[in-house]
């Protein structure tokens, strides 16, 4: 019989695995003052983007006012480690949505499914942390609220923070679903 902490456990997974894929996908990592923007896979000026995989890197392996080097060691660490937190965030829903309709006796998929959302909760906050530090150390990317201020960390990499956040909250709520059920 599936519960309600279940049933809401899901809808945060499912709100986690949404913040992660969009932080991972949109180009608004950091904002320039000129305008443009630039992602873990893309960088966009006006009305254009260059993604990463393009034009073998040409454009962008250096850095300019309106660009970060892509080819740096802790850039490379960030897509990483975004990689394997949404995988873990996309396994982590699976095997939810599969408990949520099978029934199994004698396991407890609510521990798994908190221990995978750990795993990813641990791979987003070290992704946030070493671009945060080293955006800022290396290309003097700052906080800032102010569009004409040079560089600023962008809504995407907030939006990575805050699922951070989620898929940790969303492990505790499987904790105690997984309790629960071993009672």
């Amino acid at each position: 019989m599936t519960t309600c902490c279940a049933v809401f456990g899901l809808v945060f997974l499912v709100l986690t695995n949404l913040a992660i894929i969009i932080s991972f996908a949109t180009p608004y990592w950091i904002e320039f003052k000129a305008g443009d923007y630039q992602g873990l896979w893309a960088h966009c000026k006006a009305n254009s983007c260059t993604w990463v995989f393009e034009d073998n890197y040409k454009l962008n392996t250096i850095t300019t006012a309106t660009h970060i080097d892509i080819s740096s060691e802790w850039w490379i660490a960030t897509q990483g480690l975004m990689c394997f937190g949404l995988s873990l965030a996309l396994f982590s829903l699976l095997f939810a949505t599969i408990a949520l309709c099978c029934d199994c006796r004698g396991c407890n998929t609510s521990q798994v499914i908190s221990g995978l959302l750990l795993m990813s909760f641990l791979n987003l906050a070290v992704a946030a942390v070493v671009f945060g530090v080293c955006a800022y150390k290396n290309s003097q990317v700052i906080v800032s609220f102010d569009q004409h201020s040079g560089r600023n960390f962008g809504w995407s990499f907030w939006l990575d923070s805050a699922a951070a956040g989620l898929a940790l909250f969303t492990s505790i709520i499987y904790v105690i679903e997984g309790r629960g059920k071993s009672l």
